[in-house]
């Protein structure tokens, strides 16, 4: 049996902030299936080094075309579009923060990782006023360690299935694949605060699945097998 230190539910539209030591092993299960968590990433030890998608999404090697004289030249930056499982999610100053080491939802890697997360001026302009979006719900649970609004990164937002469409040249958002459930697991690179925002969008899309569902999350201790 793994060693269970946390076990919990997280309300829709609420948050929650929690250490994560390293190389314990966070999970975030879609209790009923088709609810995003935007998810920022700290390091416990220096909270302005903080989750960069970008660095993320582009620490891959480079490819190389040979050249007619025969010498290499590099040609594509190995850019991911997504991340999935293997894949370490890296902070501003190239610290490894988590490592995705599974995930259930089929196709995996649909997440969002690149774009900010919903915000009360969001829902303003589509009319939608007095709403906290994942950005006031996050502000709120890092308060007590005195991070501040401005200092929140980019969420990488699980379950969320957010594609390019090429032909409209634009972002599209449906409902997420997660069946009830589906769960991703974090091991943590680092000792990590981790702030998850349980996604409010019930408003204007179907971001989750046109209603908002809890969350479980646990957390398994150190060279620990969580149960399946």
């Amino acid at each position: 049996m793994s060693a269970e230190l946390l076990n919990e539910i997280l309300p829709p539209k609420s948050g929650r902030a929690l250490i994560v030591r390293k190389d314990e092993v966070l999970r975030i299960t879609d209790v009923e299936g088709q609810q995003v968590v935007d998810v920022a990433i700290f390091n416990a030890h220096n909270y302005r080094d903080r989750l960069s998608l970008s660095y993320s999404t582009t620490r891959y090697a480079m490819q190389y075309s040979a050249k007619r004289s025969g010498r290499p030249e590099p040609s594509v930056l190995m850019s991911k579009d997504h991340l999935a499982e293997g894949d370490v999610l890296m902070s501003t100053i190239y610290t490894p923060l988590m490592t995705i080491v599974k995930e259930t939802p089929e196709p995996k890697g649909v997440h969002k990782v690149n774009q900010r997360m919903c915000n009360r001026r969001f829902y303003e302009s589509f009319g939608v006023h007095g709403v906290d979006g994942c950005h006031e719900i996050i502000s709120g649970v890092v308060a007590p360690y005195g991070i501040l609004p401005e200092d929140i990164p980019d969420t990488i937002d699980f379950f969320m299935n957010y594609h390019h469409d090429c032909s409209s040249h634009s972002w599209v958002a449906e409902a997420p694949v997660s069946k009830p459930g589906d769960f991703v697991e974090l091991r943590a690179d680092t000792d990590c605060l981790v702030a998850i925002s349980n996604c409010p969008e019930d408003h204007i899309s179907m971001i989750n699945g046109g209603r908002c569902t809890p969350m479980r999350l646990q957390v398994f201790a150190a060279h620990s097998n969580p149960a399946s």
